[in-house]
């Protein structure tokens, strides 16, 4: 049996312990773990553990990962954190073994939600994109929402290079901001507020959807999906989903593969939809493996070792996905001897 070593950084979070779980019980893959921390929650996943450099020291974080690469003969890296994905990009063109984040023509526009919109009205898939616009200034903020929002109760507000939570503001009115307030929404600013922040980073500005949220989990291997598995989070806290539900939705597999299909040339991504009057609207890309993508293990899909079989072994790809699945988490405690 041939024994394949991979390497997943960040072993400390909750994207990598997704990736971890999905790979633990296979007797065919040898876990290589890093993180900045020497020890963390992650650890216990691992056959071997490495404490390296943090993302933000890019020469030392890159030396650092050449250095295990070489010592342990690593034969692909599973980078867990968005704000790697730069710098995977840049390693997937130094390495010679493969990278997890998706190929793509693209791939700086997977980073950013404006650029994605653009790019996908290029690609003519208009029917995903929701209204939007673009902005840098608090004065070009204030003309879109008097010639665009005016009668709207919300609107939220992200930064094009941010990430699940991150970055995001649902902006509102006095009255509306109050009653977030009391109901503990710490995402909702008052208008009056956030047009007094002096920020200047690139945002867009779009309807908020009061529908349901659906992330779809997505494999494409020579620019063909292998399999699209959506599903329903029906329990999040802190960004981290707690309960969810895999679905059998063939709308929203026609979207994801649609979009995926012209957007990717091989790797694994996720899609989050919202449900709207006007359809199924794309409202993020993650171009990396999601912690709630393990969610997909329990319908009988690793894709993490997907991405093993067509890229470390050369295997061609099949997957059968077992439907109405519901996970939960639940939290186990971890006792190390200092």
């Amino acid at each position: 049996m041939n024994i394949s070593t991979v390497l997943v950084t960040g072993i400390g979070g909750p994207t990598a312990q997704g990736i971890l779980y999905s790979l633990q019980s296979l007797d065919d893959v040898r876990i290589i773990g890093a993180d900045r921390r020497k020890i963390t929650t992650g650890n216990q996943f691992c056959d071997k553990t490495y404490e390296i450099s943090r993302y933000t020291s890019p020469e030392n974080y890159i030396k650092d990962l050449k250095e295990i690469i070489e010592q342990e003969e690593v034969d692909a890296i599973f980078p867990s954190l968005h704000e790697e994905l730069d710098l995977a990009d840049m390693l997937t063109s130094e390495l010679n073994i493969p990278v997890a984040i998706p190929e793509s023509d693209y791939f700086q526009d997977l980073l950013d939600k404006e650029g994605l919109y653009k790019r996908m009205n290029l690609l003519h898939l208009d029917e995903y994109i929701p209204f939007y616009k673009g902005f840098s200034s608090n004065k070009e903020f204030s003309s879109i929402m008097k010639n665009n929002f005016q009668h709207a109760e919300r609107v939220v507000v992200k930064e094009v290079r941010g990430y699940g939570a991150m970055g995001l503001r649902i902006v509102t009115n006095r009255e509306g901001f109050m009653s977030a307030l009391k109901k503990g929404e710490s995402k909702v600013v008052s208008y009056d507020d956030y047009v007094e922040m002096d920020e200047k980073t690139r945002r867009i500005a779009m309807p908020y959807f009061s529908g349901a949220e659906f992330s779809v989990d997505v494999y494409v291997a020579g620019g063909k999906t292998v399999v699209e598995i959506p599903r329903e989070r029906t329990g999040v806290s802190n960004g981290i989903v707690l309960e969810g539900k895999v679905l059998y939705k063939p709308e929203l597999m026609k979207a994801a593969k649609k979009i995926g299909e012209s957007l990717i040339k091989n790797g694994f991504f996720n899609l989050q939809f919202m449900d709207t009057e006007d359809g199924f609207k794309l409202t993020d890309l993650n171009p990396r493996f999601c912690g709630s993508q393990v969610m997909s293990l329990g319908a009988n899909v690793n894709f993490p070792y997907l991405f093993i079989q067509h890229n470390v072994y050369n295997e061609p790809l099949k997957a059968s996905p077992v439907w109405n699945v519901k996970m939960m988490r639940y939290r186990l405690p971890m006792f190390v001897k200092e």
